[in-house]
């Protein structure tokens, strides 16, 4: 007896197979688009902290305000008040000398975080510490 064509079985298995390989590509994918977005991220954190020091450092020692701000920027790192892709709180601290007290000789700890949007992880924080004479 000769056969002819495929039988609904061997169809059902065939598209079994077909399905898992498929399933198996997407997970892979997403993964891969995960991990590119979260490693653009981070790049983007990077340079909003970057940024953010270099603003403290060209306003210069005396004139830093002793507070905590927090700035949004979108996905490419441009401040935006609208749907922030991105949130970094700044604060700058003087550290008193060995009597406790604050004059221009005290160092100044200035840190930045820079905080998803999506999942309000920590990408990015850094500190850093001005002296009168300069970083």
């Amino acid at each position: 007896m000769s056969r002819r064509g495929l039988t609904l079985i061997e169809l059902l298995v065939a598209l079994l197979l077909l399905a898992v390989a498929i399933s198996g590509l997407a997970g892979l994918w997403s993964f891969g688009f995960n991990t590119t977005r979260r490693s653009q991220d981070t790049g983007v954190a990077y340079n909003i902290a970057r940024r953010e020091i270099e603003k403290a450092r060209n306003l210069g020692f005396m004139i830093l305000p002793e507070t905590t701000t927090t700035i949004t920027y979108d996905g490419l790192g441009n401040p935006t008040t609208v749907s922030p892709h991105f949130t970094v709180p700044t604060a700058m601290h003087t550290i008193p000398d060995a009597q406790g007290h604050i004059n221009t000789t005290c160092l100044r700890q200035f840190t930045v975080r820079v905080i998803s949007g999506h999942d309000s992880a920590t990408l990015f924080e850094t500190t850093t510490y001005f002296t009168r004479g300069g970083i």
